[in-house]
């Protein structure tokens, strides 16, 4: 498969800025949803709602806490818009918006922890009164994280510096303190793995003389899955289990309705198939396979398929066979036939399943 470009598109005149697909499928926005953009300096950053109302409960905290220092986030604050998704996965940015560009230009783009971040492709900007200057923060979550502007920070720096290679074998894998969900790694994430590695360090707390897990169950059980023998950590040290839990209540809950399910990938397949992206596209997005992809296709085009796959009553497997078979898709779920009782009722109404002919090779 092809590489994913890692870019978008902004035109100036319109003002009009094209959003990655991959954004709306990870959060579930719609052409009419709304979401928030933010424009910090030379960058642009891109959340749902749900994330956006969490800082901003977080950024009215810090006030309180800190009435007499300016933290970064009251920037971010200041220069948020709530757009609305057009056509064309693009959002048209108001006049008054504190981000202007003399012409067209690409934006290269990433997806950190369900924030996107764009900025242009050049890297300069025109000088805007409005703005400070450069801060040094590479992401938002390091501006919602500092209290202090610091020219001087480098986040590649100091997340080199707080970053150790610990062993596999010395991290407790078994140990499920302090795991909010699944710790089975999907195929896109072990796929990446394999590829690029471990883009992102784990959390680990140092217990006794090996390590427990705070964050990045799934990354450790895909890591363990290619029989990785080192994984970049950040360790913490010296602190109780009460204070592990104060810090990770501090991390944005994760969405539970991105768990990676039948129902949830039939679902953003056709949401992305509906916005008419291309199924080559969808793949790299989704890192299924294309097969797979014409399938749950062809059973969301049957209405009562689709809705007794949503409800739990049929499986994706199953319905493709009751389309083979072409018999009513009522009564077998209706009667909860088995795959062997619908490829029968074929038989009996004309849809034999074809054979496939073993014959000599020329």
């Amino acid at each position: 498969m092809g590489k994913l470009t890692r870019r978008v598109k902004y035109i100036a005149k319109e003002r009009r800025l094209s959003i990655p697909a991959e954004f709306l499928h990870h959060h579930g926005i719609e052409r009419g949803d709304r979401f928030v953009v933010s424009a910090v300096r030379e960058k642009l950053y891109a959340l749902p709602l749900h994330i956006w109302d969490q800082y901003e409960e977080l950024g009215s905290h810090l006030r309180s806490w800190f009435p007499d220092a300016e933290h970064p986030f009251g920037e971010v604050a200041k220069n948020a818009a709530k757009l609305r998704l057009g056509s064309q996965d693009r959002v048209v940015l108001p006049r008054n918006f504190p981000f202007q560009l003399e012409s067209s230009t690409k934006m290269h783009w990433d997806l950190v922890d369900g924030i996107l971040t764009m900025e242009p492709e050049h890297k300069a900007l025109p000088a805007r009164p409005a703005l400070s200057q450069p801060t040094g923060q590479g992401s938002l979550l390091d501006l919602v994280g500092s209290a202090n502007q610091r020219p001087s920070f480098d986040r590649e720096a100091a997340a080199a510096a707080l970053t150790e290679e610990i062993s596999v074998s010395r991290i407790d894998w078994r140990d499920r303190t302090f795991a909010d969900g699944s710790s089975i790694p999907g195929e896109p994430l072990v796929r990446s793995i394999k590829v690029e590695g471990l883009r992102r360090p784990l959390v680990l707390r140092e217990l006794g003389g090996g390590y427990q897990v705070i964050d990045g169950f799934r990354r450790l059980a895909a890591a363990r899955q290619l029989r990785m023998r080192a994984v970049p950590a950040i360790v913490w040290r010296g602190i109780d289990e009460d204070a592990c839990r104060r810090l990770k209540l501090m991390e944005p809950p994760r969405d539970k309705t991105s768990e990676t399910t039948t129902v949830s990938r039939l679902q953003s397949t056709l949401r992305l198939h509906e916005d008419q992206v291309a199924l080559r596209e969808i793949e790299h997005i989704t890192g299924r396979r294309k097969r797979t992809l014409q399938r749950y296709l062809r059973v969301a085009q049957e209405p009562a398929l689709r809705e007794a796959i949503e409800d739990g009553r049929l499986s994706i497997f199953k319905a493709e066979e009751i389309l083979k078979a072409g018999i009513e898709a009522e009564d077998a779920i209706r009667g909860s036939w088995t795959v062997k009782r619908i490829r029968e009722e074929g038989k009996r109404a004309g849809r034999a399943r074809p054979r496939r002919e073993h014959g000599p090779r020329d």
